[in-house]
């Protein structure tokens, strides 16, 4: 091949790489100017803030983000026992098939002890309700105190961290639902409550727990018992004159997140089991005695909640089993 021939074929790519890097150029210096003209940053400026803690780049980041819209996410959190096997499954199913028939969007928050064979029986369950759902767990090997509670306070500790904007309520396995009741629960503008009817299978009898409404505050809770009739009144007189906290059905309220960070501090970062409870403790008192900063729904009439109490029993592995029908067979012929 001739020089000039070998010339002709270069120089199409000579010219190619030049026009590119002359549009190049005039591209950067386009975007460049309207930045000059506004006063912005310099490259020195731009390269200290880097420079700077990341904490502070954080909060600059957080403060200009822009607010997260309100979805109406329902939060429902159920605390589970690693003991209580099939018939934990059972209640978990039901729960879920009633969770089914409420309009989206809701997370379905589940907790329970760290514990391998507990936690792959629940999520197998879990996977198979069609319910968006999260499943946490927390080491109980040390622990001592009120579980549930504990639990909750667990919920709310990752609710509070990832900022999920909606309402909370606290739904055990064996809670039965009328739908409405969960329409109501969407519409809470700050704190709600409502009355619970708590079936015991093993006392035989119903328990309803109502709170006292006083157009849009919550002034106190009372109680009657089927099989007595008696009422049990812990309303704003007795609070008053009592240093201990009003008892409350848990199962029977409902609450936006922005409680826990628009309280003026964290409701949700204390370790201990004492603490957990004083924290709902708190969201309640919150709601109950300052009116002028938290607007309350409050319903007295009809019952759209019913708690099952069941009784609890610890399944016996079948080899168990057969060695102690063995030895009362025994007993039965000595």
């Amino acid at each position: 091949m001739e020089p000039a021939e070998k010339s002709k074929r270069i120089q199409p790519w000579i010219q190619a790489a030049l026009h590119f890097s002359l549009c190049f150029a005039i591209g950067a210096l386009t975007a460049l100017a309207p930045l000059a003209a506004t006063g912005a940053p310099s490259a020195a400026n731009i390269r200290a803030s880097f420079l700077g803690r990341p904490f502070d780049n954080a909060q600059r980041a957080l403060a200009a983000a822009p607010p997260v819209p309100d979805l109406g996410l329902l939060l429902i959190v159920t605390a589970t026992r690693p003991d209580a096997g099939m018939a934990q499954d059972a209640s978990l199913a039901r729960l879920a098939h009633t969770l089914r028939h409420v309009a989206p969007p809701l997370l379905w928050i589940v907790v329970g002890a760290e514990n391998r064979t507990a936690t792959a029986r629940a999520v197998k369950v879990l996977r198979g309700t069609g319910v968006m759902f999260r499943h946490l767990t927390y080491d109980a090997s040390n622990f001592t105190g009120d579980e549930v509670d504990h639990q909750r306070n667990v919920a709310l500790s990752h609710i509070e961290r990832h900022r999920l904007i909606g309402v909370v309520h606290f739904a055990d396995a064996s809670n039965v639902y009328d739908l409405r009741f969960f329409q109501e629960l969407r519409q809470t503008r700050g704190f709600a409550a409502w009355p619970v009817a708590t079936i015991s299978s093993a006392e035989r009898r119903i328990t309803v727990e109502r709170p006292a409404c006083n157009l849009t505050q919550v002034t106190g809770w009372y109680s009657k018992d089927s099989s007595t009739k008696e009422t049990s009144d812990t309303g704003a007189s007795n609070r008053n004159s009592s240093s201990e906290p009003q008892k409350i059905n848990m199962y029977g309220i409902g609450f936006r997140t922005s409680l826990l960070w628009d309280s003026g501090r964290s409701l949700t970062r204390r370790n201990s089991s004492a603490g957990a409870t004083q924290d709902f403790i708190q969201i309640v008192q919150l709601a109950t005695k300052d009116e002028n900063k938290l607007t309350s729904d409050c319903s007295e009439s009809q019952i759209m909640l019913w708690h099952l109490e069941m009784p609890r029993f610890t399944l016996i592995p079948e080899g168990q089993e057969t060695q102690k029908a063995s030895v009362c067979h025994c007993d039965k012929r000595g």
